[in-house]
């Protein structure tokens, strides 16, 4: 397979390839939607980057240049979008440029060996799933490093929302809906988030005692040609869904969008519920009911980034898992069965 640069994602999008850089490096200097439009394009195309980015930060010496790593597992993930930034600007505020990789399946080895070889000053990984082999490379680096959202159980620097409790949450609340017909849709496994969100739906599927079927447990890639496919599998089925837990507000947002086309009202004829608490989501054209976090995703980017710097300017080297909470909010997209 060809691998998909940033002139093929500049064309996807219809900007310039310039525009392209500065959305990955510097989102702060680019409209919000730009940056959408941008952001949809790279998900689309699976775009992912084996190496630094393409573009090398302006300066007079860039050996002299201080980078922090973003090593991202999921574009689609509300923690990448509207955390990001927020990292970024602080990161800038001290003086550091920010690098971004993305990891696919292909290239996991070969990104984690292009950040060491950098000798970033830091590494935040966002919704990363490591293994021990990748896990140790890191450590033995000495390269501080925060798990954003990001699962590796020997971690002694992670920051996160309680995946598990939200995909527990979104089923939990359809089955006291009266649904029984429920779907799963959701990204591959080897995101930490999607693997634990699922394994909260299914939880709450177990605990009622609804038979999981597995033909109602999507797993796919997450573009809108996957998230398509997936959405016609579904409709092909004897007993359809009459309501889906969606991984991700954006999913979420994609499915309401093919049920409506096909003539769906939501949610008389079908519930749908999305995880992320997203800004979009909350819109009031959507009012998508989600499970997340009541603080920003912004906020949470921001203290990752902040307790990255304590490890990097202060030598601040104690241990910390912070798991955020999630809650429901019950919007206009789900009702009784």
């Amino acid at each position: 397979m060809d691998l998909v640069s940033t002139t093929d994602v500049a064309k996807h999008a219809g900007v310039s390839q310039t525009t392209v850089s500065r959305v990955l490096n510097k989102p702060d200097q680019v409209r919000k939607d730009t940056y959408d439009k941008v952001m949809a394009a790279v998900n689309e195309l699976n775009y992912s980057l084996g190496g630094v980015e393409e573009t090398v930060p302006f300066t007079a010496n860039a050996n002299q240049v201080k980078t922090i790593h973003l090593v991202v597992g999921s574009l689609d993930d509300p923690i990448f979008t509207e955390a990001t930034p927020a990292i970024i600007n602080y990161a800038k505020q001290q003086g550091y440029e920010v690098i971004s990789h993305f990891i696919a399946k292909e290239n996991e080895s070969d990104v984690f060996d292009a950040v060491l070889s950098s000798k970033a000053q830091g590494i935040v990984l966002i919704s990363v799933l490591l293994n021990k082999e990748e896990y140790d490379k890191i450590s033995e680096s000495n390269t501080p490093v925060i798990l954003l959202n990001s699962n590796y159980s020997g971690s002694h620097h992670s920051i996160g929302l309680n995946d598990t409790e939200a995909g527990y949450l979104a089923a939990h609340h359809l089955i006291e809906m009266n649904h029984q017909e429920i779907a799963w849709v959701g990204g591959t496994l080897n995101n930490p988030s999607y693997n634990n969100r699922l394994l909260g739906f299914i939880q709450a599927i177990q605990e009622q005692k609804i038979k999981v079927r597995k033909k109602r447990l999507v797993v796919t890639e997450t573009d809108k040609n996957s998230l398509f496919k997936a959405f016609k599998n579904l409709q092909a089925l004897k007993k359809k869904p009459t309501a889906i837990v969606a991984a991700t507000d954006e999913i979420a947002i994609q499915l309401l969008d093919f049920y409506q086309q096909e003539g769906y009202q939501i949610p008389q004829d079908i519930s749908i519920v999305g995880i992320g608490n997203s800004e979009i989501g909350q819109h009031s054209s959507l009012n998508l009911t989600s499970v997340g976090t009541s603080d920003s995703l912004e906020n949470l980017g921001q203290e990752a980034v902040k307790r990255l710097f304590d490890m990097l300017l202060y030598n601040q080297d104690e241990a910390f898992n912070v798991t955020r909470d999630v809650q429901f909010y019950e919007r206009k997209t789900t009702a009784l069965r």
